[in-house]
């Protein structure tokens, strides 16, 4: 079964938005611009992720590349309903019906009208103002870059480490083009997401028009340790932004952090393919 995920005509949606499986089965999830989850909830509750449920995290695809980079896998346990929507925040998509049933039963379309009905208001809602100044920070780092046509890349966050952050203060990371986050790691595993972190800011800054401060994320930091982020998009692939050295630290100084991006550079691809950002 191969299910897409895409936005056409400015509708998002699942195609095809149901289907009937058997057990054994295997559902190929293909993501396309621009960026889409298939993350599992139930019939009650459409737009809420079902706690240890099947969940792709958000995949942006801009440039509609078709490549297992941007596939992934869903085996069927069982014949009981199993549901599905896309979590992205902008215009909220699960709002706007895009959701997804494996066995729906014939309950396939009331799902959608509860999806509409209790996400709906958060469809329209009107983004935050973009010309406020930012809170009160110890610093704004700048996210940013990419890859050029030659290969090379200006992936970084600018600057790449703070020596001195202290207890209490807070730091504004400024996202631009074209999308990135902000995830904590730790020393010797720069790519991996820390377990247990609450530091992790996703693909919810999009920023496809690198409009200055125009999605910022406010972290306050609760210690003085030291500690370490990367960017987690097209994470294990070749073209990974962290593998390719998009790393950044608080409290350490020069050699350290130079020492974390090393750390992060020889962290080698797991999944073939290229990440067009």
């Amino acid at each position: 079964h191969e299910i897409k995920l895409v936005a056409e005509n400015g509708v998002v949606k699942y195609v095809p938005d149901r289907i009937d499986a058997e057990v054994g089965d295997v559902v190929k999830f293909r993501f396309f611009a621009a960026a889409h989850s298939a993350t599992q909830s139930t019939f009650d509750t459409p737009c809420t992720p079902l706690q240890h449920g099947f969940d792709t995290d958000l995949i942006p695809n801009p440039n509609n590349v078709e490549s297992a980079e941007f596939e992934r896998l869903f085996h069927v346990k069982d014949k009981k309903p199993t549901w599905f929507y896309c979590k992205q925040p902008n215009k909220n998509h699960c709002g706007q019906g895009m959701v997804f049933g494996i066995n729906p039963n014939g309950k396939m379309d009331e799902f959608i009208q509860r999806a509409k009905d209790q996400n709906g208001a958060l469809v329209d809602a009107p983004p935050p103002p973009t010309d406020t100044a930012p809170p009160p920070a110890t610093a704004t780092v700048v996210v940013s870059g990419g890859f050029n046509p030659d290969g090379s890349n200006n992936l970084q966050f600018t600057p790449p480490f703070l020596p001195t952050v202290k207890k209490g203060e807070k730091v504004v990371f400024d996202f631009r083009k074209l999308n990135h986050t902000l995830t904590e790691s730790t020393f010797w595993n720069p790519c991996v997401k820390k377990f247990g972190t609450d530091i992790d800011t996703d693909f919810q800054n999009f920023n496809p028009d690198d409009v200055p401060l125009k999605t910022p994320a406010t972290v306050e930091f609760t210690s003085d340790k030291p500690r370490f982020f990367y960017c987690k998009q097209a994470n294990g692939t070749p073209n990974g932004h962290c593998s390719n050295g998009m790393v950044f630290a608080v409290n350490v100084n020069d050699y350290t952090f130079q020492a974390f991006q090393r750390n992060a550079q020889a962290t080698l691809p797991r999944i073939k393919g290229r990440s067009p950002l």
